[in-house]
Order: structure tokens, then sequence, then C-alpha cells
């Protein structure tokens, strides 16, 4: 038992009459030998001191020498079984989910110690890192000058649930048969690729990119509706209406992603980041990314209700929109103000990042009814078109073609696309299609604003020929000799106001008609 903790021990039983008394390795720490005594209370104390701040409303100090857990508020100890706790040492936890983790951690601990006492030793002379609970996981001998690696286990994972893609912490032994320790002289084992913070990093970065995308492909489809007097119909009307929501969101959705997600993380202990400060401004934030949000559903629903009844009923043309710029712009003002007044009153936490699913209802509700009824009105118009094709006793293949060629032009400019990834992956789904389905529902997510613009405004025909139009007056005006062109046009007008006023006086001021 007194050995140099550089070297490799064994894990060894004393006996005591009617008491067994169990030595298995464990992380050395606070200046104490490798050889820890190795109790279920020790180790689940220590899981309890291991897990973050957040985990607890009040956490209790970790008592080395004795192996207990001390609340600081009643000065009374309390032993860290999980089997047994005290109901006060259960209520020091922040939920229930902390608590089961905890307990996770206590089990794996025991099974830890069994496997140490079990499994045969590592038959070399070399120096061997002996096998030990790092206080977290459980890591076999291991050679001299190599590094061990073993997947994270499910209960170090305390913000959300372990990934279904295996991730794996490393723990090095150096060549002199001791495990690798840091600058505070204390083993530790590296967990940083357990974590799922680079994997949502790339999720935001991804999401970011395609809503940039989005923003870029509008701004001149915008330009070119609002300059051209051809486009200023309800038609074009209706489009760049949707085309300025898809815009409003997306300048939002990358604000509050880039300035107040990424910068959450970045969290560290020593550093307090915006959502910890729950100001007024990412709030205010948070909540015009909703308000746009939903003022780009009930676009869709307008565009789908204006076609619909530009087509189903025989073409008739609305004299007004009001309608339309009430129930996009105005009606999204009560669901969104509702949601901001309970969540300043009940759940004013994190920015209002974090869903609480009860309140997001009062916009997901609407929202998904429009869908709905987007996808009925998608049916009757393309039911409405065949008919209309049929009449015109058209070849079978080319009305088929013409229908889907409907269809797909319509999903994204009535947000149909939504329907294929409205349901959430739980996060055991396995790892490549859950990565896969991340990513394609960042996609249709962020990419609907370059969608529309692309199929109506940069392929739309109409929209093409005004453009050529004006490339080739521009053309021609750049070819003209500029000084020779204005005499000559100066020259003209002079010549033709002479002419007109000769003729009036010819005629005792009256102009006379040709």
């Amino acid at each position: 038992i007194l050995q140099s903790c550089g070297l490799s021990v064994r894990p060894i039983q004393l006996w005591i009459p009617q008491i067994l008394i169990v030595y298995c390795n464990a992380e050395q720490s606070e200046g104490y030998c490798c050889l820890w005594t190795f109790s279920k209370t020790d180790t689940c104390a220590r899981c309890y001191r291991y897990m973050p701040e957040f985990a607890f409303k009040n956490k209790f100090q970790y008592l080395s020498q004795w192996s207990t857990l001390l609340n600081r508020q009643t000065n009374l100890t309390h032993d860290a079984n999980p089997y047994n706790a005290s109901r006060e040492l259960e209520q020091s936890f922040a939920d229930y989910s902390f608590l089961n983790k905890w307990k996770e951690c206590c089990l794996a601990a025991d099974k830890c110690c069994q496997r140490i006492l079990s499994a045969p030793t590592l038959d070399t002379d070399a120096n061997f890192c002996p096998r030990t609970w790092d206080g977290w996981q459980c890591w076999d001998d291991t050679p001299g000058g190599t590094t061990a690696s073993d997947e994270c286990q499910g209960h170090i994972y305390f913000e959300n649930e372990a990934p279904s893609c295996s991730k794996f912490a490393y723990k090095e032994c150096w060549s002199n048969g001791t495990w690798f320790q840091n600058e505070y002289s204390r083993e530790w084992t590296n967990y940083t690729k357990c974590s799922r913070l680079e994997e949502h990093r790339h999720h935001l970065y991804f999401h970011i990119v395609t809503y940039s995308i989005s923003i870029v492909s509008l701004v001149p489809a915008l330009i070119i509706f609002s300059v051209y007097k051809q486009l200023q119909v309800h038609r074009i009307s209706m489009h760049k209406n949707l085309f300025l929501s898809l815009f409003l969101n997306g300048v939002a959705v990358v604000l509050f992603k880039a300035v107040v997600i990424v910068d959450e993380l970045n969290k560290s202990d020593s550093y307090r980041t915006i959502m910890d400060g729950n100001g007024h401004a990412c709030k205010i934030l948070s909540v015009l990314t909703r308000y746009f949000r939903m003022s780009n559903y009930m676009w869709m629903f307008c565009e789908g209700f204006y076609l619909h009844k530009l087509i189903a009923a025989a073409f008739a043309d609305e004299k007004s929109l009001l309608m339309f710029y009430i129930i996009g712009w105005v009606f999204p003002i009560l669901p969104v103000g509702i949601y901001a007044i309970l969540r300043e009153t009940t759940e004013d936490e994190k920015c209002w990042a974090l869903p609480v699913e009860s309140y997001e209802w009062i916009m997901n509700a609407p929202n998904l009814a429009s869908l709905l009824v987007n996808a009925i009105f998608l049916c009757n118009i393309i039911r409405v078109l065949v008919t209309k094709l049929r009449a015109t006793h058209s070849n079978e293949p080319s009305q088929y073609r013409k229908a889907v060629r409907a269809t797909f032009v319509l999903v994204p400019l009535f947000g149909l696309q939504f329907c294929l990834i409205i349901y959430r992956l739980p996060q055991t789904t396995e790892c490549t299609l859950l990565q896969l389905y991340t990513y394609f529902s960042h996609a249709m997510d962020g990419l609907q604003g370059f969608l529309v613009s692309l199929i109506f405004c940069y392929m739309n025909g109409e929209i093409l020929h005004l453009l050529w139009r004006s490339i080739e007056r521009f053309r021609t005006l750049r070819e003209l000799p500029p000084a020779p062109s204005k005499r000559i046009h100066s020259t003209a007008l002079l010549s033709l106001s002479s002419m007109r006023r000769n003729k009036a006086h010819l005629n005792n001021g009256q102009p006379t008609i040709s």
C-alpha cells in the first residue's frame, strides 16, 4: 500500500473481522497517493463534486478526509449514498435529471471497482499505468508511452442526452508507468473530444451560411421588384412582401445566432455570456426573430390564399391587398406579444433562447395551421390546372409535366418544404442519419429565400425580358457618342417646337390636327 505512486500497483483486499475493505485505484487528487480507499460513498461523493455548478440549487462541499458532503447552509454532513440518499441531498440538485446523472456515475464507479478486481493483470515486465477510476469513468491497465481511449459515458452529458455518434475520451500514460498529470499535479483525462460543442458549432455556422445566401439573393430581387413600373401589380406585390419577410427573418436569425448563440458556445467558468446577462437588447432581438419568423409563415399563407383565389375562383383578382397586409404584418404582433409577456413574467432567463414548450405553441399553432391550409390550397390549385389542361385537349404527358412543374414551383412559395423537417429526430437516432437530417433541415430552412428569389425573380421570363431590355438600353447609350448626340437631340427639339408655334400662328392660335 505504501508503494510509490510512480509504480504500477495491483488492486488488493484487506479482511478485517466481518468487514471487507476494498482498495482500488482512483484518480490522484489533493496530494494523496494514487491508492484510494475505493468505497461507494467516496466515489459517489466525488461524482457529486465533479458535476457542474448549474446542476445544483445548493451544491454541497466535498470533504475528502471523511468522504462526505457538507451542507454549508446547515453545517450538516451527508453520506453520498445513491441508494439511500437523504432528502436534503436529493433536493440540492436543480432537477431530477441531474440527480439521475449522479446516480448513474455512482453505479459506473461501483462496476469499475468490480472490473478492477476481476480483470487479469497486464502480463508485461515493462512499465504500465494501473487500472483506475478517474472520477467519471473506468480505465484498464495501459502500457507506458501510449494513450488509452474509451467511449464517453452517458452520465457526463449534463445539458443534453448522450449523442448517438460515438465520441471518445483519452488518457495518456507516461513512459514511466504513471498517468498524465496537469499543471496542478493531478491526474487528468482528456474529455474535450466528448463535448458536443464542435458539433453544435458546425451546425450553427452552416445554418448562418444558408441564411446569408438567402439574404444576399433576396436584396437584388427586392430592388428589381421595386424599380420597374411594369412590375407594380398585385401578384408581384405579394412576392415582394414575402421576400421582405424572408429577408428580415434572415437578418434577425443571423444576428441572434452570430451574436448571442456563438457567444454562448464560448462560455467558460470565468466568462459571463450575453445569455447569462439576460439583458433587454438580446430579449428584444429574440422577440424580433420570432415576429419575423411568424410574419414569414403568414405571408406564405397569403401567397397560397391569393393564388388559390386567383386560379380556383375563376381568375378573380383582388382589388385591394389591405387584408393581406394585416395578416402578414399586423396579426403576428398578437401571439408574439402574448409570448413575450408570458416569458417576461414567468420564464425570464437566457434571453428567451431556450424554448418553453407550452409557450412555443402560441406561435407554432398558427404557423402549422398556415402550412396545413397551404397544402390544401396546393392540392386544389393542381386539380384546377389539370382540369383546365385537359380541356385544351393537349397530350397527356405534357399535362402531367406541367402539373409536376407547377407543384415544384409552388412548394417553396407556400413553405411546404417545412413539412419534410417538421419532425425532430431524437438524439438516439443512428449517427449518420441524424447528421444528414440536421444539415438537410438547416438547408431547407435557411435556403428558402434563395429558392423563391431564384424561381420567381431570376428565372421569371417577364423579369428576364425587362432586365435584358435594360441591359440593351444601357449598351446602346454607352455606344453612342455623348456630345454630338446631345446637340442633335437639342436641335431636333428646338426645330419641332418652332414648327408647332408656326402652325399655331397660321391657324389663329388653334393648332391643326394632322
